[in-house]
């Protein structure tokens, strides 16, 4: 199979765009989503992570596959890069909070959807990409474990950037039973990792 080149991208958050923004909220943490998520490319792929809260991005490239994850502060400047991306024949991918939760939103803007946990349906896409065979949706039914994930791709993080570049993930979901989280993250949560190894 030859070897894929794959952008990872995390839109700005609409008021990040705003000229009375505070960088600092937006720069505390890389998108450690996205690095788990090329944590599953082939070592001799080209993948490259885009938070566009800390740096430009250049849409003037051919990848063979844009990732993009879509919260719903973001979800409009998501959907532009999107359709700049597969009017020029790109493959795009959608996945994030807002996708899951508006999947039929989102479906129209992307080549394949992703609902839930990422780290879960990636893997089998990527096992179905080359183009033609890959599905539209991908949807997570395994819960929202953190066990058996790859190492995060930090490699492909700009250190620098990030206030706390060396943050990591311990748990998924919502602690806490609420009105408004019963149906929804109750469900999803885990209790947090009891070991971290290194």
């Amino acid at each position: 199979m030859r070897r894929l080149r794959v952008k990872l991208i995390l839109p700005a958050l609409t008021e990040a765009t705003s000229p009375h923004w505070r960088p600092i909220k937006y720069s505390l943490f890389p998108p450690l989503g996205l690095a788990t998520l090329a944590s599953f490319l082939a070592p001799d792929d080209d993948a490259t992570i885009v938070d566009e809260h800390v740096q430009p991005l250049d849409l003037d490239d051919q990848p063979d596959l844009v990732v993009i994850q879509v919260y719903i502060s973001n979800a409009y400047r998501a959907y532009r890069v999107a359709r700049d991306y597969r009017a020029r024949n790109v493959l795009v991918v959608l996945g994030g909070l807002h996708v899951t939760s508006l999947p039929e939103e989102a479906a129209p803007h992307a080549d394949a959807i992703f609902l839930g946990p990422g780290e879960q349906t990636f893997p089998i896409f990527l096992d179905e990409f080359p183009p033609g065979s890959a599905r539209r949706l991908y949807q997570s039914t395994s819960g929202r474990t953190l066990e058996g994930l790859p190492p995060i791709r930090r490699d492909l993080i700009d250190r620098r950037r990030y206030l706390v570049p060396n943050s990591i993930v311990v748990t998924r979901g919502c602690p806490v039973l609420s009105k408004v989280t019963d149906d929804t993250d109750a469900r999803l949560s885990v209790p947090a990792v009891s070991e971290v190894s290194y």
